[in-house]
């Protein structure tokens, strides 16, 4: 049985960053006029300048896919960090800070790529709202363990 509710968000924060390691594409960028060339960026398991028909290009984007891992595996270092609710914080903290600079190199890269295709038409794909979540649910289970922690402290005084 789960005893505290930041194991949820922990767990969520695993599987939605896990899931979002395995949904392409991220971004596609077309011809302005008659969409026949594109641009398609992946996430790490395509390979670089792949090309599977005559206009269509897949490029991996492995930046996001390494802070992708990184707060995945900071999120599971979290979850076991139970016992040291101090050590959890920080590591809550990090799975945090880990989560928004994704998001944020979500969009930086974005910007550039469109800066570069200056006569294609660029367009987001549906995995940019998995991010979102993750800031979300590390940020909810941030404010659990240092709710509970407040909770054990208020404990110790009464007794």
């Amino acid at each position: 049985m789960i005893q505290r509710i930041q194991t949820i968000f922990l767990i969520l924060v695993i599987v939605i960053g896990y899931v979002n390691l395995w949904q392409d594409p991220v971004y596609a960028w077309f011809t302005a006029n008659d969409h026949s060339n594109s641009n398609v960026l992946m996430f790490w398991h395509s390979y670089s300048g792949v090309v599977t028909d005559a206009n269509t290009m897949y490029t991996p984007d492995l930046l996001t896919a390494f802070f992708t891992i990184v707060m995945v595996l900071s999120g599971l270092v979290t979850l076991f960090l139970f016992n040291n609710r101090k050590l959890q914080l920080k590591a809550a903290w990090l799975t945090l800070g880990f989560s928004i600079l994704l998001v944020g190199v979500l969009y930086l890269r974005y910007f550039l790529l469109s800066m570069a295709h200056e006569n294609y038409t660029g367009q987001f794909g549906i995995q940019l709202i998995w991010p979102h979540f993750l800031i979300l649910s590390a940020a909810l289970s941030v404010y659990n363990i240092r709710r509970d922690e407040r909770l054990v402290r208020s404990m110790n005084r009464i007794r």
